[in-house]
């Protein structure tokens, strides 16, 4: 028994030495940089100017924290990003800069404004305000627990004011697209409220907290100074309960809510666009459609729709092809008879992916329109923004080159791929072909200047217009070759022979991106709802004179001083320990929960110690994960846990593994197979029961999903598998199989499952139980159906104490079963039904979602009932049965 007491301990201690074998670390005089080997540039250059902004940010939140700042870089990924996280507190940073320029053009160091980002939720969310400064005996996370109270535009409005005000240029702050945003729903009488941009709901924007912090925070510290925001976090911090507002009042004198309306009344107004919308308003976003051999094609993505192709009427009336999950708009170009497109997926088995950055990857696919079937071109490539000639000889695209982009083509009859374009701290955006392939213009984007460049067969690329810090985008080639591009927001047309620049149209909320087809133009715009189009007569070029602004100086670099690099070692770090009273024998016993984790999140230790005044005993229960991506690991002890049906104490350990065998993902599904060994003992006076288990998992999953999809998308899983425990004579045989139908077009689904079990030699009617009532039959073979109609009661954005309500689902569900019994097979004998209330909140400072439910459930036979509470799937509680 004591060998079994002490395998955990052992097994654990072996697990924490394990070293995050390829990464390393740099410390600066604040921070604590850690990545793999083949990241040490990106990790060096942030060491340049990390403690000077470390200094520059803990001045303005007057908070410094007391150890160095652990910054975690990856740039095994397709897509930008960074993330603050807590327990224990910690920064990420992607190194792929946004292809979409989120952060504006004029953003000159994207990991620069990237870490100013990050770094200040860092800041924010550490300092020690509030109980958390009496509290921090507890654990460094303790200082989160009035993040739970913060809005999102609290959270995120600091972060976004920070990334443009402490850099020269850049930041959202100096975009006009962002400003856009507030500016289009103003001029409609249609912006959110203040509590509604507390969390992002489920319409567009869909980054309104950023927007609505942005606008909060800014208005704030031009108006109050720039030590209010942190005057005003240290009073909020002290009684979250409330909210903002009296924390608002004592320093401005105003509410948070009257202060959102002296922001909005600084805002600068645009007009209200008067021209009709092509296709019709609609909640979402409808990009840029192009004429192909099938008609007027463009993608959409609706929360109600999902991501679709559609085939307009000439008078816009749409008719939907195919479901199609891209990112956006700028993902699919389309020639004659063909399209070209890039699908996002993740290679979470991939060694070097990480909880918080699995490794991804951008590939392309090239779409027969006629048949909808898409044949895949490349292979764990990362390329964006791809360009298909009209007459689909060519295909080029962006390719991820760390921070910035290289320009490439595709070669259609080998599928090499070959460098166009590729030059240091260069990105190589918004590559578009003409009809026959032989021209092709492209943006160059260097230290947060835009340049137009043409490349023919055969030449030198020829500059065309910039370098300028005017936001320059999306070119596209009219019929005679010339080429129209954005300039902030208005749309113009250059003549490559002659470099005329010519003003083409406006719009008053402005001009995003533009294609001419015979005498009309399409253009896309912004609406409160989202992206849209609309179509109008070509008109004649302005001939007025057209001006570009001088390019961004850059800053001469100093000299740097580079940091000597040494191995990380991913150990488990304490984060927090609460009192966890627990009970036996209905009475409280003392006890204390514990959690811990690591850095890149390969380990977790999470449990509880108590002691049992009753029986004077020590109690535990301990729970520890290690994630390698190439596999998992899990090990759990329980010490005496009182059982009253026994009147004991018994004591468990368990050791589990989940391997992946197989992961694949395509642009319209994923499927994934994998084996979970496990193996288990319980103890206690009377004994040692030993069992072991393997259980074989299969998964497939659609990848058109919809906000509307309350229950998920449509799928297919299964699972089988075999249980050994000592004192059975005969291995028990498990496994279920489940499917969810969508009903026809709709967000409704169906959902199927059969639950098997059997052996020769127990009872095992016990298992798989109707909802939870008692079996009424028995044997040593059972299977339980499942049948669900699962239906979307809608899309919310209602406010609620601390986040917001944003769907509701209802799903009624069928459940009987047949019993083996001596080669004979027996029904249950009746029915049993439920109707389960589901709804999906958010709380707006952690951005986590939760489901509550209620649930009644009736076996039909005996007429029983019962209602149970829960919450994420989970029943807390039943309160009542009645016979």
């Amino acid at each position: 028994m004591a060998r079994c007491k002490n395998l955990l301990p052992i097994l654990l201690i072996l697990s924490c030495s394990l070293s995050a074998a390829s990464y390393q670390q740099i410390e600066t005089e604040h921070t604590r940089i850690i990545f793999e080997e083949e990241d040490v540039a990106y990790a060096q250059h942030v060491s340049v100017f990390a403690d000077e902004v470390f200094e520059e940010l803990a001045s303005f939140l007057l908070h410094t924290p007391s150890v160095k700042v652990p910054v975690i870089i990856t740039s095994n990924t397709a897509f930008a990003n960074g993330y603050y996280i807590n327990f224990p507190s910690a920064v990420y940073l992607y190194v792929t800069s946004p292809e979409d320029r989120f952060l504006g053009s004029r953003t000159q160091d994207w990991l620069k404004s990237l870490f100013i980002h990050e770094l200040t939720h860092y800041i924010h969310l550490t300092a020690p305000v509030g109980p958390a400064k009496f509290l921090r005996f507890l654990g460094p996370g303790v200082t989160a627990m009035s993040t739970v109270f913060m809005p999102g535009w609290w959270i995120e409005g600091i972060t976004t004011y920070a990334e443009t005000a402490f850099v020269e240029h850049g930041g959202r702050g100096d975009s006009l697209k962002f400003a856009r945003i507030y500016q289009a729903s103003l001029a409609q009488d249609s912006l959110w409220s203040l509590s509604q941009g507390a969390y992002n709901g489920p319409f567009n924007p869909s980054n309104r907290i950023y927007v609505t912090g942005y606008l909060m925070v800014d208005y704030l510290t031009r108006q109050y100074g720039s030590s209010a925001y942190a005057a005003i976090n240290r009073r909020f911090a002290a009684f979250p309960f409330f909210g903002l507002s009296p924390a608002f009042k004592k320093v401005t004198g105003h509410s948070a809510n009257e202060l959102f309306s002296l922001a909005l009344q600084e805002a600068q107004a645009i007009e209200r666009s008067s021209e009709p919308l092509f296709g019709g308003p609609m909640q979402g976003d409808r990009y840029l459609p192009s004429h192909t051999s099938i008609g007027l094609v463009g993608y959409v993505q609706s929360p109600y729709e999902g991501r679709a192709l559609f085939r307009y009427a000439t008078d816009g009336s749409a008719e939907k092809l195919m479901d199609l999950s891209l990112d956006g708009g700028s993902s699919i170009s389309f020639g004659t008879d063909k399209a070209v497109f890039s699908s996002l997926w993740a290679d979470s088995k991939d060694p070097s992916s990480l909880a918080m950055a699995a490794v991804s990857y951008s590939d392309l696919y090239l779409l027969d329109l006629a048949t909808r079937k898409a044949t895949r071109l490349t292979k764990a490539q990362r390329l964006v923004q791809p360009a298909i000639s009209g007459d689909e000889s060519r295909i080029v695209a962006s390719r991820v080159n760390g921070s910035f982009y290289d320009l490439v083509e595709v070669k259609t009859d080998t599928l090499h791929i070959i460098t166009l374009a590729s030059k240091e701290r260069v990105s190589y955006v918004d590559p578009v072909l003409n009809k026959d392939g032989s021209k092709l213009a492209y943006l160059a984007l260097e230290d947060g200047n835009s340049s137009l460049y043409l490349l023919e067969d055969g030449k030198e690329p020829l500059l065309l217009a910039g370098p300028t810090a005017d936001e320059l985008c999306a070119p596209s080639f009219a019929e005679d070759d010339s080429i129209l591009f954005v300039k902030e927001l208005e749309l113009y047309r250059i003549n490559p022979e002659t470099g005329t620049i010519q003003l083409v149209h406006t719009d008053s909320v402005g001009v995003y991106s533009a294609s001419v087809q015979a005498d009309e133009l399409f253009y896309e715009t912004y609406t409160p709802q989202g992206v849209a189009v609309k179509k109008t007569v070509l008109q004649s070029s302005f001939d007025s004179p057209i001006s570009l602004r001088d390019p961004l100086t850059v800053a001469s670099s100093a000299e740097t001083f580079v940091y000597q690099a040494s191995p990380y070692y991913d150990n488990l770090q304490f984060n927090l320990a609460l009192p966890f009273p627990f009970v036996e024998a209905n009475q409280f016993q003392p006890g204390v929960w514990f959690h811990a984790t690591s850095l890149l999140r390969r380990h977790s230790l999470v449990g509880s110690f108590g002691w049992s005044i009753r029986g004077v005993k020590l109690l535990a229960d301990i729970n520890y994960q290690y994630d390698a991506s190439t596999y998992a690991l899990a090990l759990g002890l329980s010490l005496n846990q009182y059982n009253s049906t026994k009147d004991l104490y018994e004591s468990a350990a368990y050791a589990a593994a989940v391997v992946p065998l197989l992961s694949w993902t395509g642009y319209s599904h994923f499927q994934a197979l994998s084996i979970k060994p496990q193996i288990s003992l319980i103890w206690d006076p009377t004994g040692i029961t030993t069992t072991g288990s393997t259980v074989l998992g299969y998964t497939l999953q659609k990848r058109n999903s919809r906000t509307m999809d309350f229950f998920g998308p449509s799928g297919f899983t299964a699972s089988g598998g075999a249980m050994l425990q000592s004192g059975v004579n005969a291995p028990i045989l498990f496994g279920s199989m489940g499917m969810q139908v969508r009903l026809l077009d709709s967000s409704a689904m169906f959902r199927f499952v059969v639950d098997a079990i059997g052996t020769n030699s127990e009872d095992i009617g016990n298992n798989y139980a109707l909802f939870s009532f008692k079996p009424l039959q028995s044997g040593n073979g059972k299977l339980r159906l499942s049948a669900s109609i699962r239906l979307p009661l809608g899309l919310f954005d209602a406010p609620i104490p601390y986040g917001g309500l944003t769907g509701a689902g209802l799903e009624i569900t069928a459940q009987s079963a047949w019993y083996m019994n001596a080669d004979t097979l027996i029904w249950e004998g009746t029915w049993a039904a439920a109707a389960r209330l589901t709804a999906n909140m958010v709380l707006g400072g952690p951005s986590v979602a939760f489901r509550p439910f209620a649930q009644v459930a009736c076996l039909l036979g005996p007429n029983t009932w019962e209602f149970s509470l829960g919450l994420d799937g989970q029943t807390l509680k039943s309160f009542l049965a009645i016979k």
